[in-house]
């Protein structure tokens, strides 16, 4: 059945981003602090446990400062879905347009030579911060680049996700977006007690960093994140909506949801059979984006087609489009059947780089 869904719906991907969004609201509940992370067996990443007593401290990373700027991406490519052996995606929306930008934002780092890359430090609150920055090889100073930010799931590292943790989200934007993978302060993870505060900082700095000495699309930065690096996501996208094209929130619940800044498209991504972060809790979240946003309740294709499918068949995904969103501000939801952690579909499947990659390039 998925085969066949698939075959109506992968053509109108790019329309479906042009018009729809996807549906939100509701509150984050269970598992803040405690899930593991995620990913799927074949990716060949390690489980990150709440019990595990693993620092998210990560390696040591020589200090340096960055510049430079870069070309950014502007083609939509077709969704073909990656990842499981089947899919489904969703199908054409109204012909409402998204972007609310004309062209790229180019920011101060513009024209800066030689930026740095790899593994990197920033001072917060007397702590050294540390992440990695992913240029693309052909590298352009003079051309504003897409920025995206991945963050590990609880007892992970930014090294982690990069290596395998956020499957496919390198291999799908390497050549064309400025990447930050950055390692959690004060715990193990993003959003619990002690950690919320000192990573919005975190981020806000490495954010105005990387703006400042690199070249990049002011107006195509987003975030994607897994388990306690989703529910950090959602945080982001509340706090930081003035300065987020979208956020990717995979297997995470919503932390805040009051005094939001602003708004970003949402693809929030969650497996069927999640325990760690009940399945309910990505449904809140979604829920949340979908309200935000001011879509309809309607999806192309519905909530029930794709919840079958991913059902009916093992290691598979399937993806709605909210209609009616305000211009610019699509929100989708992905449903998932993908093996993760402790045996469970906690965590980031494979195809989730390619999605959100699809996702972010038809805003």
């Amino acid at each position: 059945m998925i085969r066949t869904l698939r075959n109506g719906w992968c053509s109108g991907w790019l329309a479906v981003l042009a018009s729809a969004s996807c549906s939100g609201g509701g509150v984050g509940s269970t598992d803040a602090t405690g899930e593991a992370t995620s990913s799927t067996s074949t990716t060949g990443s390690t489980t990150e446990a709440a019990t595990d007593a693993t620092s998210s401290g990560g390696a040591t990373a020589p200090t340096t400062t960055e510049a430079g700027t870069s070309s950014s991406t502007g083609t939509t490519a077709a969704p073909t879905t990656t990842g499981g052996p089947t899919s489904t995606e969703p199908a054409t929306t109204d012909a409402s347009t998204t972007s609310g930008t004309t062209g790229p934002v180019g920011s101060a780092g513009c024209g800066a030579m030689n930026p740095a890359s790899g593994a990197l430090t920033i001072d917060v609150q007397d702590q050294s911060g540390q992440y990695i920055v992913s240029l693309p090889e052909s590298y352009d100073p003079g051309t504003p680049y897409p920025l995206g930010f991945a963050f590990h799931g609880r007892n992970r590292t930014g090294p982690n996700c990069q290596d395998g943790d956020c499957a496919g989200f390198q291999a799908a934007m390497e050549d064309e977006v400025i990447l930050v993978y950055m390692t959690s302060l004060g715990g193990t993870g993003w959003e619990g007690d002690g950690e919320r505060e000192i990573n919005a900082e975190f981020f806000e700095k490495v954010l105005d960093r990387l703006v400042e000495n690199y070249c990049v699309d002011e107006g195509r930065v987003f975030a994607a994140g897994t388990s306690s690096g989703a529910h950090f996501v959602n945080i982001l996208g509340c706090r930081f909506g003035d300065r987020l094209l979208a956020v990717a929130p995979v297997a995470g619940y919503l932390p805040e949801k009051d005094d939001c800044v602003d708004r970003a498209a949402a693809l929030v991504i969650h497996g069927i059979a999640d325990i760690h972060v009940p399945f309910a809790n990505g449904e809140e979240a979604r829920d949340f984006w979908r309200a935000r946003n001011a879509c309809g309740e309607e999806t192309v294709p519905t909530i029930a087609e794709v919840h079958a499918a991913v059902e009916g068949e093992p290691e598979s995904h399937a993806c709605a489009a909210y209609q009616g969103c305000d211009d610019g501000l699509p929100v989708v939801w992905c449903e998932h059947s993908e093996g993760g952690y402790d045996g469970t579909t906690h965590g980031w499947p494979l195809f989730g780089g390619q999605q959100i990659w699809e996702f972010v390039q038809g805003l």
